[in-house]
Parts: C-alpha cells; structure tokens; sequence
C-alpha cells in the first residue's frame, strides 16, 4: 500500500505503466496534476476513452507527431505522461491542492520524488497544471517559480529559447481555442527535440 494514501496501488501500478509504456527513449515526459477519484479514468487506460488522452492523441497526430492517435504511437514516439500526484483524490482536495501550488506550498507537490528520474533526462517536459508546476521547481533547480496565473499570458510558453520545459493549463480546462494554441506553441521544442535525438543516434552509428 502506497504511505502517500489508503490505497492498495495508484493508476501507474494498476495499469502497468513502467513495464508496458515506458518509451524505449524518452523524448517528452507530460506531467499531469492527479488521476482524480475514478481509476477508469486513467490515461494508460485502454478500455475506455479518457477525454485527456483523447485530445492529446489527436492534437499530437494531427502535428504530426505521432505516426496514428493511439497509445501504442505515443509510446513509439517517445512520449510518457505521469502524474505530479499520483494518488487517487476526490475533485476538492485536487482543488485544494492546486490553490496551494498557486503559491508553491502543495505538500503533495512538494513530494513528487517518482517524477526524479524522468527530469533528469534530457527531454522535453511538458509541466501542464499548477501541481505540475509547483512539483517541477521543486525537483528542478533550473525551472523558475512565477506566480503567473497559468490560464492567462504568457502561459502557455517555453520558459525561454533555450529551455526544454512548457508550461500550459490543464487541457482539460482549456477550450478548443486555446488547446490548439497551446500544441502549436508546444510543436517546435518536440521537432527540436527530436532532431537531437536524431543527431545522437547519428553520431553512435
């Protein structure tokens, strides 16, 4: 049982994440905020649709990002979404979490250690939500803590031209309009990416 809450396992062990959808090369780690209270919800479940997968995986194929709008192509592509918190929690406490983490103070954030060794790769990291937020300046001494409401400019934004973190809302509070702006600002930093991989995998041959 997990010591974080009274479950028997979170959604990534239930649904077997690191065994079955780790990327063989990561190239964009997605950070979500919590998986919510209903676990049929959880992105890597396949037997139903999740409205956040859903958009993810249409927006990306339609970029041209993953070769079809399936799991399996987002694995192939490099990408992995985790959770900042990963426990099961009821919409309020979500919600109490994320008022905490406007001000960098989200105890649940703040413990977010399983996220350590997905940031210490070179990858892109999409920080989607202010629990993602608050839980990546935490771990990551080089991502810099803004107030900012991240519903409003600058969000969504590359933190600078150098930077390999993007900060939006959450898709699933963003209409239409703003999805589509936050993967047309999100595209460059993952073609930049994959060019590098590109080039590294170049250089080994």
């Amino acid at each position: 049982m997990p010591s974080c809450c009274n479950r028997k396992e979170h959604p990534w062990d239930t649904f077997s994440v690191a065994t079955e959808w780790l990327p063989p090369a990561l190239r964009c780690l997605v950070i979500g905020e919590s998986p919510g209270e209903n676990p049929a919800k959880y992105f890597y479940n396949q037997r139903r649709r999740v409205a956040v997968r859903t958009i993810m995986l249409r927006e990306l194929h339609r970029h041209g990002l993953l070769d079809e709008p399936s799991l399996p192509a987002f694995r192939r592509a490099g990408f992995l979404f985790d959770h900042a918190i990963r426990c099961l929690l009821p919409r309020d406490v979500i919600q109490h979490e994320a008022n905490l983490a406007n001000r960098y103070e989200s105890p649940r954030a703040r413990a977010a250690t399983h996220l350590s060794g997905f940031l210490g790769q070179t990858s892109a990291v999409w920080v989607m939500g202010r629990i993602a937020r608050n839980a990546v300046a935490v771990l990551c001494s080089d991502f810099p803590r803004d107030t900012s409401e991240i519903s409003k400019p600058p969000y969504p934004q590359r933190l600078s031209d150098a930077s390999r973190f993007f900060v939006s809302r959450y898709l699933l509070h963003a209409s239409s309009l703003e999805a589509a702006q936050i993967f047309a600002r999100l595209h460059p930093l993952l073609d930049e990416k994959g060019a590098l991989e590109c080039a590294s995998c170049l250089s080994t041959i």
